[in-house]
């Protein structure tokens, strides 16, 4: 059988050939010949940094000479000079700098694993250590002369081993550069990190997360800068010994401080805008706020009051509804009104919190602000679901009563029971009862059902886009572009024609579906929360129209 050997591309130069030979025949680097080539290969030994990557790459030996052909320039296969080796096939791959956070990874990663939900994860590794266990499966020796994640780490390491063979060079300019930005980060993180640390909230008012969309933000923005604290000091320690887990927690890291840089710069030009006009969108919204969620409603209220359409409601219980919730309107537009006068300085402090906290903490004081000037739709909505949930109790128990059933409490079934005349006819006069009410009560119900589900619509809105600014890959989506080297997601093998055929192991961009796994999985929660279907069957069965958790949103 033909040996493979993988070859780095940019070698083109004679010498000595070192690499590995298990599990496959990998070169690194070609060292020009020296009397001293067994030694340095030994000098590796005590060397703190490349024994990181012995440990997962095995240990470099010296394979051998190589010789390139001065007649054909161009033709870039070279002549070895290997013991026990004749006819060879070479396929080449690129080396990268350790520094240069470029990788090839042998399959696509996983972002955020910890988001896969819990029985998914279970159900992938019950079948992973079943298979473990499987005595068919046809399994192959180590030494296969093949790609495997070995040989992927040796592609990885191979830079690092030409280097550290060399004579030592001057330690290069961008290596200081950011150690001194690393430097800078960690001096700059301890003031928001002390903050943090006494600003904490105790688990006790844990609770207010899923209150308040502020605090919750709060919460979000103290846990990004725990994290950025946390993550410097690995950072700052330049361990390329696994570039992939490196680069991950590099590109993790810059990738929360973009975006609050940017939400930061977002935030402080509509902070700007809203402090210079904050009198004028005051009274904008005062008007907006005092037409619609006061003026409509009540007007809606008599609408259905008058016998719409023809609708003809129950005149006695339509008038305690149209009052009733007429008055909690006007109660709620009178307090509305008693604080218009302070909204213009309430617009100011948002503006001043926009500036500070960025444009994720303007979203979430609008979502607090909208959930406080609703607050009478969201009490209107609960009486008349309550009294709507209990009229369908109601119906479900004469259902029985007709076709001679009872439910037992006991045993929680349904059961055969008979009834007497006298309750029959109770019976018959209560249906007839609630069936003449019925259609007052569920057009009331309708009126503050579709209100209701219009705020939870428009909190979601609002909810999502402080997921998007919290957690959008904007670093992750900019490497893909401009450098897809550094998220990699698998290799092939490719014809190059540059300037002579050969097979080159290339590497495969992450797909851009890894890249936003999160989104997907947040519109998947969102679509099955949000099913028209399912909302319609809750508004049906008179069950309570609440937004979707906060903690399923981050």
């Amino acid at each position: 059988m033909v040996p493979t050997i993988f070859w780095p591309v940019d070698v083109v130069s004679d010498g000595l050939c070192y690499g590995w030979k298990s599990p496959a025949l990998c070169v690194a680097c070609v060292i020009p010949d020296r009397s001293d080539a067994e030694s340095a290969l030994a000098s590796l030994n005590g060397n703190t940094q490349w024994s990181r990557f012995a440990e997962m790459c095995g240990n470099s030996v010296l394979l051998g000479k190589c010789t390139f052909p001065r007649c054909e320039p161009h033709f870039r296969r070279p002549l070895l000079e290997w013991q026990e080796i004749e006819e060879y096939t070479i396929i080449y791959y690129h080396r990268h700098s350790a520094t240069s956070l470029r990788f090839y990874s042998l399959e696509t990663p996983k972002r955020d694993m910890a988001d896969v939900p819990s029985r998914q994860t279970a159900r992938t590794s019950a079948l992973a250590s079943s298979l473990e266990h499987d005595f068919t499966r046809t399994r192959r020796p180590h030494n296969f002369g093949g790609i495997n994640e070995v040989v992927i780490n040796q592609f990885n390491a191979a830079k690092t081993l030409d280097t550290l063979l060399r004579p030592k060079q001057v330690h290069q300019l961008s290596a200081e550069l950011s150690k001194y930005l690393f430097d800078l980060m960690d001096a700059s993180l301890y003031i928001p990190r002390r903050i943090v640390s006494l600003v904490e909230l105790p688990k006790s008012l844990a609770y207010l997360k899923n209150v308040s969309s502020t605090v919750q933000q709060l919460d979000v923005r103290a846990k990004q800068t725990r994290f950025l604290s946390y993550e410097v000091s690995p950072l700052r320690k330049h361990d390329f010994s696994s570039i992939l887990v490196y680069s991950a927690r590099y590109t993790n890291f810059f990738n929360t401080v973009w975006l609050i840089l940017n939400d930061i710069t977002i935030g402080i030009a509509f902070g700007s805008f809203l402090c210079e006009n904050h009198i004028v969108l005051a009274q904008m919204l005062n008007h907006v706020v005092e037409v619609f969620l006061v003026d409509w409603v009540r007007w809606a209220l008599h609408w259905l009051d008058s016998w719409p359409a023809g609708l003809k409601l129950n005149t006695e219980l339509s008038r305690f509804y149209s009052h009733t919730f007429s008055d909690l309107v006007a109660m709620w537009g009178y307090v509305l009104r008693c604080g218009a006068p302070h909204l213009p300085e309430l617009l100011f402090a948002c503006g001043i919190a926009s500036t500070i906290g960025g444009m994720t903490t303007a979203i979430a004081l609008v979502s607090d602000f909208l959930g406080f000037i609703t607050a009478h739709i969201a009490v209107c909505y609960l009486l008349a679901r309550a009294l709507y949930a209990r009229f369908l109790h109601t119906f479900g128990s004469l259902w029985n009563l007709f076709r001679g059933k009872r439910f037992n409490v006991l045993r929680n079934r349904t059961d055969a029971w008979e009834y007497d005349t006298d309750q029959l006819l109770f019976g018959t006069i209560l249906f007839t009862l609630l069936a003449f009410l019925f259609p007052t009560v569920l057009a009331y119900y309708t009126l503050f059902a579709l209100l209701r589900l219009g705020t939870i619509l428009l909190n979601a809105a609002l909810e999502t886009q402080l997921a998007f600014m919290n957690h959008f890959p904007l670093f992750a989506l900019m490497l893909r572009v401009k450098d897809p080297w550094r998220l990699s997601g698998g290799i092939y093998v490719a014809v190059s024609y540059d300037p002579d055929p050969r097979l080159v192991v290339k590497n495969q961009p992450i797909p851009l579906s890894i890249i936003f796994i999160q989104y997907i999985w947040l519109w998947r929660r969102l679509a099955a929360h949000y099913n028209p279907l399912r909302l319609l069957w809750l508004v049906l069965r008179g069950e309570r129209l609440v937004a979707i958790p906060r903690d399923l949103m981050r």
